[in-house]
């Protein structure tokens, strides 16, 4: 078989990556080639800038006001947010979505203009990840393992909503016990009608009587948009109170509705941009952590300091037993999560380990002296072959601030 060929493309990083992104998926979608892109003003080329592009590209697609996912407004995961990707508070608390369990589409009114527009994203999403995998790439992208269920052609079911919506789960949850004890009381024959209506009258959910609650046949949702954040779950919904007799009728149908009915076009339109690229029924022969490997790489991520001498070639100036190169990897294994993925970011490209980890990683992340160079230096990197050049700095404080602060630098100027 022969060599899939490589097309370049050269595009701007402000004012819109996103939509540029778009434009370039559009025309690449169908054509078999392998995508390398270049950021305009900047000199960068090969792997590096392409690997910064895909994982740019992440991000942008997990901003919230996109309204494509699930959002919890308290949430403060910024682990799973991709922070490592611009400067300390250079974007506010809430422009990501950060969700404990991952991202899964928002339930959205199927026949409105936001889900139309939703749906243009999702689409490119499709063709985005399937170009992920079609050219050998990882994206940092924190996928719930529901989505990547539908991902691999599976058919989600109302259980499914503990693992995509734990809080609203278990509300509807307490809803249906509600409605198991109305459906005792009616099969109570020792009961008057008086008693049954007291009783009846008594049921509560979470504390509240159903006339408390004051709930109606509809899917509220905290969605940006306004338009999508009420949604009837039947003709008239809106207009129909919630009460013992069909709590079981409304708790189903809230479930049915955040699980298939309110995500099936965003889905389709993955599926459809998926297959612009090559068919979804491939993706069948994957479970869902067998698709995360491939499309995110190791989560994490995670080594150990063993892991860096084993895995790490010192060379040109440094040995395994250098001072310098051993306060390098102290300073890695004292790293955060976040600190851990900036790193990878700047010396590789990408924030994500491949599967096996840095076993698996190639070329071996190598670490040469920095000649001329000392305390007031910065490292520098060629990612195309994963090169660090590392002044001697004379403490490990100081390699750790200008190791930091390298990587804080947005656009190939430290290559």
């Amino acid at each position: 078989m022969g060599r899939l060929r490589h097309e370049r493309v050269r595009i701007p990083r402000q004012p819109d990556l996103l939509r540029s992104a778009m434009q370039v998926m559009r025309v690449h979608a169908g054509r078999k080639s392998v995508l390398e892109v270049e950021f305009a003003g900047e000199e960068g080329t090969g792997l590096g800038p392409t690997l910064e592009f895909y994982a740019l590209v992440a991000a942008e697609l997990q901003r919230t006001d996109l309204g494509m996912w699930l959002s919890d407004a308290a949430h403060s995961d910024t682990d799973s947010a991709p922070h490592h990707l611009v400067l300390p508070d250079e974007k506010p608390p809430g422009y990501y979505v950060t969700r404990a369990g991952g991202l899964f589409p928002s339930p959205l009114p199927q026949d409105s203009p936001v889900c139309d527009k939703v749906c243009k994203y999702f689409w490119f999403l499709g063709v985005f990840l399937a170009k992920v995998l079609q050219d050998g790439r990882l994206v940092d992208l924190p996928l719930s393992e529901p989505f990547l269920r539908i991902m691999c052609g599976e058919e989600l079911s109302n259980e499914c909503l503990e693992e995509i919506d734990p809080i609203r789960h278990r509300f509807l949850q307490s809803v249906l016990a509600a409605a198991d004890e109305y459906d005792g009381i009616m099969r109570d024959g020792s009961l008057s009608e008086e008693e049954r209506a007291q009783r009846v009258a008594g049921i509560c959910v979470e504390g509240a009587t159903f006339e408390q609650l004051a709930l109606s046949m509809t899917h509220v949702a905290a969605h940006p948009d306004p338009r999508a954040a009420l949604q009837p779950l039947c003709d008239g919904g809106d207009l129909l109170d919630v009460r013992p007799h069909n709590a079981r009728a409304y708790a189903e149908a809230a479930a049915r509705w955040a699980v298939r009915a309110g995500v099936r076009r965003q889905t389709n339109a993955f599926r459809r941009g998926f297959g612009a690229v090559f068919p979804p029924r491939r993706l069948r022969a994957f479970c869902a952590a067998e698709l995360r490997l491939l499309l995110c790489g190791e989560r994490g991520p995670v080594w150990t300091r063993d892991h860096l001498l084993q895995y790490t070639e010192p060379k040109l100036g440094y040995t395994r037993d250098s001072p310098g190169f051993l306060r390098l990897v102290d300073v890695l294994v004292e790293m955060s999560l976040r600190e851990r993925k900036a790193f990878l970011q700047f010396a590789t490209g990408c924030s994500s380990l491949p599967p096996g980890g840095l076993a698996n990683l190639h070329p071996r992340l190598t670490v040469v002296r920095k000649v001329d160079a000392g305390d007031g230096s910065y490292p520098s990197v060629n990612t195309c072959v994963h090169y660090l050049k590392l002044p001697e700095y004379s403490c490990k404080e100081v390699l750790r601030e200008r190791l930091l602060a390298a990587t804080n630098e947005r656009g190939f100027h430290l290559n």
